[in-house]
């Protein structure tokens, strides 16, 4: 017979004893096996991981004879960071059920009633399998956004083309409307120049505009664009013919026709990366004071006055789609979907793009929140979650604040009702005060598995009464929820450190400014997503410096080759002498250190090469000889001595009838 474990039962609490005899085999399961030893050791591995489970679930009963009793218990350290809710995967040998509508007998979802029948709510637990919630669609980024390899590429594929001609049109349509004889030309070019100074100018930061041009220039600006056609641009800037806009209080008025345009591209480009298991509904504000219709108050975020917008966004702040709250008047209700409310048709908008039956996870707050939402959204396969208010709540039987001001940190409760077929938990948990959430695929208790490991999750507060911090009960829907739902808050994290802040008191032009902010906060966290889908493992680019090599790769935008040597009023003596290139960054490196100057490289200074698009891209590119005095090592072979320097690049070259590395360094030999 094998040695049997022995416990002892005394040390044990009545909560941990039920939990033990839970999962202790019953008479009628021992009486049909035999009495051999194999079956002894089944029993005690049954007992030892009975044991091991209870252990979990912190209920400070544990070794109390080895613990001295000196009246004051040791404070438990509160967690320096809270941990991140994982997503749920496969797991174990349980089969996986195909993605379904959750049970829906509605007729079809355009059936699904704004005000909902009477609901019976049952107060039990709702507990799907991991296996049932794990997401089942791909994620992965196509072969076209992985071939992305810059910065400004990154950004380009956001602003494209279209958007890049559509700007040049509008605009020189509306300099040509203002004066028909006006001498104002503008290009391509111009554009990519102009959107790369404002980003230049969100991180660089100078007492006003222009001082850009000033005596103390910023070069990368005074040398892609003169502050005149700069002004001009800024001055003539439009995105759509205002003539044909229809008049207020006509059929087809719309508040947002100037920007409407430019709005439906940019959320087709941001929507044509594939989506995050994990999506988010939140609002957002374009910050600005100035008086307009669209202007609203939120006192809540950190910008207080603004245009206010409502984002889609993933867990890591990506945006997929957006649209601008124009009003009262704006609650459109798509063709084939129900009217369940205008805050409810938000959401209905938004998400109408993403894939049915996939398991994809919509969170959001009690703006949104309501019945009717939740049975749409899982009738199309889409779980979701969101804290909601109490009068929301049909038929509500969670306790109300009278109840609940009596009960302890920590108190949680959970019913389940049925609506149109579709299960809806209602779970109240109380912290600092009492929360309330309605969820179609999670509850109190986290998800079942094959594992007796992942039970109740305990978090820590500060009591103070007992100053010190304790452990109470958090509900596994309430850690799926601070887990997911701050994607929107985390994108106006990233937007409000390097912003465009120049000011204007055209709203149209205030909305093109958070789209470029907007396209380059996105560009940014693509850009994270590649490099984690190709397992890099070198140190990712910080934001400032992302978005200065965007502006550095726009304004070296070049659309064609242009004959003859550039005309350009900067001297290269003038660009080693300018402040802008005494930085902590330098527009010509992809390094966030200056660019050094010549005495420097003679010191043996580290030599910063010019980004791709300026290196590769054919324009000015022209050899320089120098006196004696300015001999350096090539910068490509580093095996000779050259007088030569390449104007545009600032590097020294070879270039004699033996050996060309000017030639082979400015070709892209990738191509």
């Amino acid at each position: 017979m094998a040695n049997r474990v022995r416990f002892k039962l005394s040390d044990l609490t009545d909560e941990q004893l039920l939990e033990l005899f839970e999962n202790v085999p019953s008479d009628a399961e021992l009486s049909e096996s035999s009495d051999d030893e194999e079956d002894d050791l089944n029993v005690a591995e049954t007992l030892i991981a009975a044991v091991e489970y209870i252990s979990t679930i912190s209920f400070a009963c544990n070794d109390e004879e080895n613990v001295p009793d000196n009246g004051q218990s040791e404070p438990i350290r509160k967690s320096l960071k809270r941990q991140r809710s994982p997503l749920p995967t496969i797991k174990g040998i349980t089969c996986v059920a195909l993605p379904s509508s959750g049970g829906f007998t509605g007729a079809g979802i355009e059936s699904i009633a704004k005000e909902p029948s009477k609901i019976l709510w049952r107060q039990q637990f709702m507990q799907l399998h991991v296996n049932n919630v794990a997401f089942q669609g791909d994620s992965s980024l196509p072969a076209e956004i992985m071939n992305l390899k810059t910065p400004s590429e990154i950004f380009r594929y956001f602003f494209d083309a279209k958007i890049m001609d559509m700007i040049v049109e509008e605009t020189m349509r509306a300099a040509l409307v203002e004066n028909i004889s006006t001498r104002f030309q503008m290009n391509i070019e111009d554009v990519h120049h102009y959107i790369g100074i404002l980003i230049y100018m969100s991180i660089y930061r100078y007492p006003s505009m222009r001082s850009y041009w000033g005596r103390n220039a910023f070069l990368p600006i005074a040398s892609s664009m003169n502050r005149t056609k700069f002004e001009t641009i800024k001055q003539h800037l439009s995105l759509r013919d205002e003539s044909q806009r229809i008049k207020k209080g006509q059929p087809g008025y719309d508040p947002l026709f100037r920007t409407r345009r430019l709005v439906d591209y940019l959320n087709t480009r941001f929507d044509s990366v594939p989506k995050q298991p994990r999506l988010c509904v939140d609002e957002q504000m374009c910050s600005t004071k100035m008086k307009h219709h669209l202007r609203q108050y939120m006192p809540n975020k950190p910008y207080k006055w603004g245009i206010k917008l409502f984002v889609l966004c993933d867990s890591y702040g990506y945006a997929y789609r957006f649209e601008i709250y124009s009003g009262a008047g704006d609650n459109i209700v798509l063709p084939g979907h129900p009217d369940l409310g205008a805050s409810a048709n938000i959401v209905v908008r938004l998400t109408k793009t993403v894939q049915s039956f996939k398991h994809h996870i919509v969170y959001f707050d009690n703006f949104y929140t309501s019945l009717p939402l939740m049975v749409y959204l899982r009738a199309k396969g889409i779980y979701s979650l969101g804290t909601v208010r109490a009068n929301r709540i049909p038929n509500c039987k969670l306790p109300d604040d009278t109840i609940i001001n009596k009960k302890p940190r920590g108190f949680s409760t959970e019913f389940v009702g049925t609506s149109y077929g579709v299960e809806v938990s209602n779970v109240l948990w109380k912290d600092n005060k009492a929360v309330r959430l309605l969820s179609t695929y999670v509850g109190v208790k986290p998800f079942a598995t094959e594992s007796l490991s992942e039970r109740t999750l305990k978090i820590d507060r500060y009591d103070r009464k007992k100053k010190q911090h304790i452990e109470i009960d958090c509900p596994q829907i309430i850690r799926e929820y601070n887990s997911h739902m701050g994607g929107v808050d985390l994108m106006d994290g990233l937007m409000g450190r390097y912003h465009i802040k120049a000011k204007t008191k055209d709203a149209a032009t205030r909305i093109f400014y958070h789209c470029i902010d907007m396209a380059a906060t996105n560009a940014y966290i693509l850009y994270r997503r590649i490099q984690k889908q190709n397992a890099i493992s070198d140190k990712l680019m910080e934001l400032p410096d992302f978005r200065e090599l965007i502006a550095e790769g726009l304004v070296a935008f070049r659309n064609k080759a242009h004959a003859g040597r550039p005309v350009s009023t900067v001297s290269l003596q003038d660009q080693m002498q300018s402040p802008s290139l005494r930085t902590d960054r330098s527009p010509f490196s992809q390094s966030p250190r200056a660019r050094p100057s010549q005495l420097e490289l003679k010191l043996g200074k580290k030599t910063l090469h010019p980004i791709a698009e300026l290196r590769f891209d054919q324009v000015n590119h022209f050899p320089n000889w120098l006196d004696r005095d300015n001999k350096r090592r090539c910068k490509l072979c580093k095996s000779s001595q050259t007088q030569c320097i390449c104007e545009k690049c600032n590097l020294h070259l070879c270039c004699t009838s033996t050996k060309n590395c000017f030639k082979t360094y400015h070709m892209n030999n990738k191509n």
